[in-house]
């Protein structure tokens, strides 16, 4: 075998595996004893900037069911006893179905704006997993915690997005298309 092949080979893998691998770290750095007073806690939204981020250019790099996996690993990581199993894997499914719905929108506009879609989708998911935990408990869980997980995510996402945007692979809507700009003035297509 060539070393071309090889390098193509490792490289292929490389860009295949780049995502899960980014979750899979992100997941587990929410474990991470830090000494910084508010940061730990902030933590277990972390994993939603990756989805949020990867979901943008190559969102069948990060299929269902590994965003499935990863929410349970979150909520069996984070969860202390009682707490619902799964609400974070429904959030990221749910991020990146909104994120693949609205990419012509997010994709190819100034960061300012993929930083308000983040924060609306970010708020979405802070707000789903709060009120699905407050149900499953049957108990008014305080809101004030989740608020700082998305005070704090917030802040750090013009941190660790242009990131995270360097180690994703080219976005494929930024490729011109032969299709593109071939109607005429006052032409419609289908």
């Amino acid at each position: 075998m060539r070393a071309d092949g090889l390098l193509a080979a490792l490289d292929q893998l490389g860009r295949l595996v780049l995502p899960g691998t980014l979750l899979l770290f992100f997941v587990l750095l929410t474990l991470a004893p830090l000494r910084a007073p508010y940061l730990s806690d902030a933590l277990p939204l972390l994993p939603v900037l990756v989805v949020f981020q990867f979901s943008l250019a190559t969102p069948e790099r990060l299929p269902g069911p590994l965003l499935l996996a990863m929410g349970v690993l979150l909520d069996l990581l984070l969860g202390g006893p009682g707490a619902p199993v799964g609400v974070s894997g429904l959030g990221f499914v749910l991020i990146r179905a909104a994120v693949m719905a609205n990419r012509r929108y997010l994709v190819g506009v100034p960061f300012l704006f993929q930083w308000v879609g983040f924060c609306l989708l970010c708020w979405t998911f802070v707000v789903l997993v709060w009120a699905l935990t407050s149900l499953w408990t049957w108990l008014l869980i305080d809101p004030m915690a989740a608020m700082m997980q998305y005070a704090v995510v917030i802040v750090l996402y013009p941190l660790l997005a242009p990131l995270l945007a360097r180690v994703r692979p080219r976005d494929p809507l930024n490729v011109p298309e032969p299709s593109r700009g071939t109607a005429r003035p006052g032409e419609t297509t289908i």
